[in-house]
């Protein structure tokens, strides 16, 4: 039998122009955020998880941003202002197969929204505009092996340990196991 792919709509629509929660707000990646994004990405921690090398450039930040668009991302800056220009971090689903109706979640926070709720609010904030406007009904978060913080951040947003993929990732010329985890349309948090 073919999958259902009925309600899986025919291209990614363009990002919202605002999700919240009245204490979070998300809205689409600008190019004049480079320097922003920039400040918020230049952090050891972010470093240590992500490709980002260290010092993190306006002029890395606006490649990576173009590299993100570039391959069909839903980007999203992540602040706590309703006017969008404090940048806490950034969230994006990426490797979307729309006929599956699947995608994968990515996340990073700058230091000062670490430990406050930020990135489990950002994150069900998108899955939920994912599941609604996409129509899709499985989202996975990948987090190398040793990023508990950020593991229990994704556990937090309602996703689900799945397994652990060995020598899954490479950061920096070194192979990471990462941990998969999933949430499905009809989990209680998705």
């Amino acid at each position: 039998m073919a999958p259902d792919r009925a309600a899986a709509p025919a291209r990614v629509p363009s990002p919202p122009s605002e999700l919240t929660d009245g204490v979070v707000w998300l809205r689409p990646v600008r190019a004049a955020d480079a320097p922003a994004v920039a400040r918020a990405g230049d952090d050891p921690e972010v470093a240590r998880w992500t490709p980002f090398p260290s010092p993190f450039t306006a002029g890395h930040a606006a490649d990576w941003m173009a590299a993100q668009d570039a391959a069909g991302t839903v980007d999203l800056i992540v602040t706590d202002r309703a006017d969008g220009t404090r940048v806490l971090g950034w969230v994006g689903l990426h490797d979307l197969d729309l006929p599956q109706r699947r995608a994968e979640l990515g996340i990073w926070l700058a230091a000062d929204a670490r430990g406050r709720g930020v990135g489990r609010r950002a994150m069900a904030l998108l899955t939920g505009w994912g599941f609604r406007e996409l129509g899709l009904l499985r989202i996975a978060a990948l987090c190398l092996s040793g990023n508990t913080r950020g593991r229990r951040a994704m556990e937090a947003a309602g996703f689900v340990p799945e397994g652990v993929l060995r020598a899954y990732e490479d950061v920096k010329g070194v192979r990471h196991d990462t941990a998969i985890l999933g949430m499905v349309r009809t989990d209680p948090r998705g």
